[in-house]
């Protein structure tokens, strides 16, 4: 049952990318950003690069038996 259970530093690693992604969807959404198109690509790629981190972490995560 312990091998399933996330260590510390998982939980510190799974919370730090959720919240990376979250702070990058409020940033797209964000009133006026669809105006400045160059900074709206970066968004756009930055919140698709830490939503493939998370979601790799999170395999990674469910093939080592652990549960999310």
């Amino acid at each position: 049952m312990e091998a399933q259970r996330l260590t510390p530093f998982q939980e510190n690693e799974l919370q730090w990318l959720k919240n990376q992604v979250d702070r990058l969807q409020d940033d797209e959404h964000k009133r006026g950003v669809e105006n400045n198109w160059p900074q709206n690509l970066n968004i756009k790629r930055d919140l698709w690069v830490a939503r493939e981190e998370l979601s790799g972490f999170v395999k990674t995560l469910r093939k080592a038996g652990k549960k999310i």
